[in-house]
């Protein structure tokens, strides 16, 4: 049996999506997919829409039959950790042949030469790199400038596309690692990554989490979409999602859907980075230097720079934008706020990078083809299964304890965001099953 991989955060799996993994499926000739999924928390610093059950259970209603833990610590990193350890989870299954992801045209041999570059760690280009970051630009533009004068017109034009961002991670992580997964592009169709208006019917997540947002802000903060701005109904977490259904319907699979609207019906959802708005800006305002300088992706003179955010803006979007320079984009302070909220450090994430990365295979979801899949898996797997959360104590290695750890405090974190009191609940990581269709 031939096994497809696919690293994705589904957030929420859209049309675009579920094309990708029927267009994978036939092009490798697949017998079965694995998704490598996100965790509460996705990369841009930003919670999931509704949490990983949730998005599981869409992965498995559009073609995945086994769906494995991208953990919070990879999953809300940069590009180059987030790839790293989610091909390393695929390759330690010791089923996986092919890894899929999109890609702006398609172009493998080009995203190939791009990765091989990079991986290769090239003196002149580090020298370059160093220049340009000791000029004050930020690293992403830092580096666009070193590979513009390292690269073919080509190749430098595959590395500026951000649809081509991960997928040469993916490649570096395999070159690196030496695994033996063979790679497939999909090229990506309708909206690029991050794309904002419905416009298509192949829309972006980003897209439709901005509709979803727009709607519930117009109904009033943590109150039910459809109602009257501040209308105190008695049940927070009913929400009128029907009027959702003319614009998603066409960019959205109908069981992606319907999943979704069950999560905002019972107060799951919608989750945004605004929920923990209070929360953040507390966790500023209160910090010592030692607790910033010790998060990552935090650079000289940054930390000052945030606390004062905290004190002079009131909201997150203030603190984002008072913030945000051409040295410090708004992605990487998004990350820094979430590893705040969410506990990590940067000696935590170097720890792992040492390790490489992921610590063990957390089972999140999976139908009968699927449980097949484990079944062969426990007899290759190079990392330990975990498909009871509970047994994570029994794993040997500390650092993998201390990561499952990690992962269940995010999730402690993650459900302050839910809308109905009772649901606020922690704990849950540790009784949570498995999803079984």
């Amino acid at each position: 049996m031939s096994v497809l991989g696919i690293v994705a955060e589904y957030n929420p799996l859209h049309s675009g999506h579920e094309w990708h993994i029927r267009k994978s499926l036939e092009l490798t000739g697949a017998d079965a997919a694995v998704c490598v999924l996100s965790s509460q928390f996705v990369q841009r610093g930003e919670p999931g829409i509704v949490n990983k059950q949730a998005r599981t259970r869409m992965a498995l209603s559009c073609g995945i039959d086994l769906v494995l833990e991208l953990p919070g610590a990879f999953s809300c990193a940069s590009a180059e950790y987030f790839a790293s350890a989610a091909v390393r989870i695929l390759d330690s299954l010791g089923l996986v042949d092919y890894i899929s992801f999109g890609s702006e045209t398609g172009s493998l041999d080009a995203m190939q030469k791009a990765a091989d570059f990079l991986a290769d760690e090239n003196p002149t280009f580090r020298e370059a790199l160093r220049r340009n970051l000791d000029k004050g630009l930020s690293f992403p533009a830092a580096r666009q400038a070193a590979l513009r004068t390292s690269l073919d017109d080509r190749t430098f034009e595959v590395v500026s596309s951000p649809n081509n961002i991960l997928g040469i991670e993916y490649l570096k992580a395999i070159r690196r690692s030496g695994s033996r997964i063979k790679p497939v592009t999909i090229p990506r169709i309708g909206q690029g990554y991050g794309g904002k208006d419905l416009d298509s019917s192949y829309s972006s997540a980003t897209s439709i989490r901005g509709h979803i947002r727009r709607l519930s802000t117009a109904a009033g903060r943590h109150y039910p979409l459809g109602g009257a701005a501040g209308d105190k109904l008695p049940d927070m977490g009913l929400y009128a999602f029907s009027a959702l259904d003319p614009d998603l319907a066409p960019n959205m699979p109908e069981s992606s859907l319907r999943i979704l609207e069950s999560e905002f019906r019972t107060g799951r959802g919608p989750i945004f980075i605004q929920d923990f708005e209070d929360i953040l800006i507390y966790r500023l305002r209160t910090a010592t230097d030692q607790d910033l300088l010790a998060l990552p992706y935090i650079g000289e003179g940054l930390h000052n720079r945030l606390r004062q955010a905290s004190l002079n803006c009131a909201s997150l979007d203030g603190i984002l934008e008072y913030c945000t320079t051409s040295r410090y984009p708004r992605s990487r302070i998004s990350r820094i706020l979430c590893a705040l909220l969410l506990g990590m450090t940067a000696s935590f994430l170097d720890e792992l990078k040492d390790n490489r990365y992921a610590q063990y295979i957390r089972v999140l979801g999976f139908n009968d083809k699927g449980r097949k899949l484990l079944a062969s898996a426990r007899k290759k797997a190079t990392l330990p299964i975990i498909t009871k959360p509970a047994s994570y104590r029994k794993l040997e290695n500390p650092l993998a304890r201390k990561l499952f750890e990690h992962e269940a405090r995010i999730t402690d974190v993650y459900s302050l965001g839910y809308k109905r009191p009772e649901l606020k609940l922690g704990g849950s990581e540790l009784t949570a099953p498995p999803v079984m269709v």
